[in-house]
């Protein structure tokens, strides 16, 4: 499983992956709020799939071009689930 965040953009969203498809989305009202919400939403779209984040084996974050701090707070929210898990 492969839990894919992207904030490089004006939409923040999520989505979990598995090796054929996608399994789930959720993407955050349209604004520049990606501080406030991206923990929130990868949190529903774990919980509606009945997924640990230990179960993960990959965290993807989209490079850009986008918001010097949206990709920041993606990168940032990345490392932490991958360390903690």
């Amino acid at each position: 499983m492969i839990l894919c965040i992207e904030t490089a953009t004006g939409v923040c969203s999520v989505a979990l992956c598995d090796d054929n498809s996608v399994i789930s989305v959720i993407e955050a009202p349209a604004g520049m709020s990606h501080s406030s919400s991206l923990t929130v939403i990868i949190q529903e779209l774990l919980s509606g799939t009945s997924i640990e984040a230990r179960q993960l084996d990959a965290v993807s974050v989209s490079k850009g071009p986008g918001s010097y701090t949206g990709l920041r707070i993606g990168v940032s929210v990345a490392k932490g689930i991958s360390y903690g898990a």
